[in-house]
């Protein structure tokens, strides 16, 4: 029998640092060194060359081969003449080319600017002209969709990739067929009359120089100039990225400085999470977000982990695909795991590779928690789900679940990882609130953005310096400490309504409470606001398969224990297509098609429309199902 190779935990990984590193900034005790994000990788990951960095359905780059690949990207962007101070866009997948790229245009002292697909395809103008870019690095299905914007906004080199680019040859086929992709997604990436008319417009172009990646590597690979490694200016902007816009519908633009991604790795320094060199990450969370580019992909890298891409961001096949990954380690939005869990079973050992299932940018109830953690077991999981939380305005990890109790731990949000995050509640004047009391969270990381962009008045209603000149960042969220040190973010303090007497109603108190008995997978408490000013919470929610049919009841049980002035049911909530998150905003903005109470045989279906009172119609209980419309009955 062979001898089980032995696993090195990734606190224990022995660093080599560059010669010339020292220390030039000291952040909440964190020592930041005047070195890159590659640099900060590599000397994590010096005497492991052999692990695999990135594995792309087979196709692997090690450690030891990451720096020449990385150069090869660096020497062929070079040669198709991109300027010193170029901001380069990057709109990508998790692919291993998005990966490389933005290891290679940090290398080069640019600027990352990371704007999701769609918001690029909304408003191409804002995210690239506004912010001097001239080089587009794209997906090839994306740019069809931002064609007609490229020479108006000055954009002079565009490179660009395909999904197949690092599959290997037996696996060239895998995404011939996304007939199984949902609606919004098959428009993106099968819309092939589209993706014609884009190559007829490339041809008539003059003023873009288009590119295949492929050809930029190749131009790369020839040429001998070695890869830089020298000191950085830690205080450089280095990356531009998001608020995902879910409450506002208008997302800022986010400034790290270089210092802020490597902080990041700093601050987990000898911190013991619980995990192993060469252990598998699921890369879901595009690198678009904060959370994807630096908590899931450049720490986990410079953790010795190898990160497993997954360019096609699907929650209806999620269960699926992490099964076939084989990984360890998972951070997806929660409705990707309510998704597995109203599809249940998918095989009694599908997990059982999986040792921290994980979410973030999200409150999870307990009733949910319950509920994923009953399907994690299901599927073979031997641990539970873990909850992550914070903004990433304030540190891409702000406060997580390293170490729960995992016998008791339910939808608490761990510790801070001591010494670098530090974290408080407090009362509306900045006052700390006794532990067990509910306040407003503050943050305050050495990995947090710098500020918005050209936004002063957004950056200092976020971030302020104490009487100790600790940087805090307002989240925004309404949380409580409880007894053992940890966490519970309960919601936005938006959240929250008023009635005409004046009394305030957090809607996420009502949302918190459902329990897992209840005949709801998952739900999100809404107002609709009349003419009058009257505000009138309902609920939208996804019933348990076994109500399908049943929806009825379901209507009258829930209406009736969360005191709900009607409820509208869905097979599921749809995702944004921007942050992967429950579509927040179409959720506030469907005001028609729900039921309340009346009688034995009738349910009022209730519209809330603009400028109005809600209307009332009658219809019959049997006719109340999610697979066929209803048919109106007058009152």
């Amino acid at each position: 029998m062979e001898k089980e190779e032995k696993k090195i935990p990734t606190h224990k990984l022995q660093r080599e640092l560059p010669s010339w590193a020292k220390v030039v900034k000291r952040i909440n005790d964190i020592d930041i060194y005047n070195i890159n994000v590659l640099d900060n990788i590599l000397s994590w990951t010096k005497m492991i060359p052999d692990v695999p960095a990135i594995d792309y359905f087979g196709n692997i780059i090690t450690f030891g081969e990451l720096p020449d690949k990385v150069r090869e990207y660096v020497n062929g962007l070079k040669s198709i003449g991109i300027a010193n101070d170029d901001v380069i866009t990057i709109c990508l997948p998790v692919t291993t080319e998005n990966i490389l790229s933005l290891l290679a245009t940090n290398n080069m002292g640019q600027i990352n600017n990371s704007p999701n697909f769609l918001f690029l395809r909304n408003d191409f103008k804002t995210y690239t002209e506004e912010k001097g870019s001239k080089t587009l690095i794209i997906l090839d299905a994306y740019l069809p969709f931002v064609i007609d914007d490229l020479e108006k906004c000055g954009i002079k080199n565009v490179v660009v990739t395909s999904l197949t680019d690092y599959l290997t040859e037996e696996k060239k086929h895998i995404f011939d067929d996304l007939s199984k992709l949902p609606k919004k997604m098959q428009e993106i990436f099968c819309d092939y009359e589209k993706q014609k008319e884009c190559l007829k417009k490339m041809a008539h172009m003059r003023n873009v120089n288009f590119i295949k990646m492929q050809e930029v590597i190749e131009v790369g690979k020839k040429s001998n100039a070695p890869l830089i490694s020298k000191p950085v200016d830690v205080d450089r902007d280095a990356g531009y990225s998001y608020t995902s816009g879910t409450s506002t519908g208008k997302p800022k633009c986010i400034v790290y400085k270089e210092y802020s991604s490597n902080a990041l790795i700093e601050l987990h320094q000898g911190v013991n999470t619980k995990d192993y060199v060469g252990e598998r990450v699921f890369a879901v969370i595009p690198l678009t977000h904060a959370t994807g580019e630096r908590f899931c992909g450049y720490l986990q890298m410079a953790r010795g982990k190898t990160l497993v891409p997954q360019p096609i961001y699907n929650k209806n096949t999620f269960g699926q695909d992490l099964m076939n990954s084989k990984c360890n380690w998972v951070t997806a939005a929660p409705s990707f795991y309510l998704a597995g869990v109203a599809q249940g079973l998918i095989a009694p050992n599908a997990f059982e590779n999986v040792t921290r299932p994980s979410s973030g940018g999200e409150p999870v109830t307990k009733s949910n928690v319950h509920l994923i953690d009953e399907w994690l077991l299901k599927n073979g999981c031997k641990v539970r789900f873990s909850i992550g939380g914070g903004a990433a305005e304030d540190g891409s990890s702000t406060i997580c679940s390293y170490f729960m109790d995992e016998a008791t731990k339910t939808n608490e949000t761990g510790h801070p990882v001591e010494p670098g995050i530090r974290a408080k509640i407090v009362d509306k004047e900045g006052n700390r609130v006794s532990q067990g009391q509910r306040g407003l969270l503050e943050t305050s990381s050495p990995a947090a953005a710098d500020r918005y962009l050209n936004d002063e008045e957004a950056t200092k209603k976020r971030w302020y310096y104490d009487e100790d000149g600790i940087r805090w960042g307002r989240t925004g969220d309404i949380a409580i400490q409880n007894p053992d040190g940890s966490y519970n973010i309960l919601g936005r303090e938006e959240d929250s309504c008023t009635d005409k007497e004046g009394n305030l109603t957090y809607l996420f108190d009502i949302e918190y409470s459902l329990e897992a008995s209840d005949p709801v997978i998952e739900w999100e408490i809404t107002t609709h606001q009349d003419r009058d000013g009257n505000n009138h919470i309902v609920g939208q929610i996804v019933p348990k398969t076994e109500y399908i049919g049943r929806e009825d009841e379901v209507i009258e049980e829930i209406c009736a224990k969360y005191h709900l002035e009607a409820v509208k049911i869905y097979d599921e909530f749809e995702s944004s297509e921007v942050t992967g998150k429950r579509d927040f905003q179409g959720l506030k903005a469907d005001k028609v098609g729900y039921y309340a109470p009346c009688n034995n045989e009738y349910l009022w279906k209730v519209d809330y429309l603009e400028e109005s009172l809600p209307i009332k119609t009658l219809v019959p209980k049997e006719e109340v199902t999610r697979e066929k419309p209803v048919v109106k009955k007058k009152v």
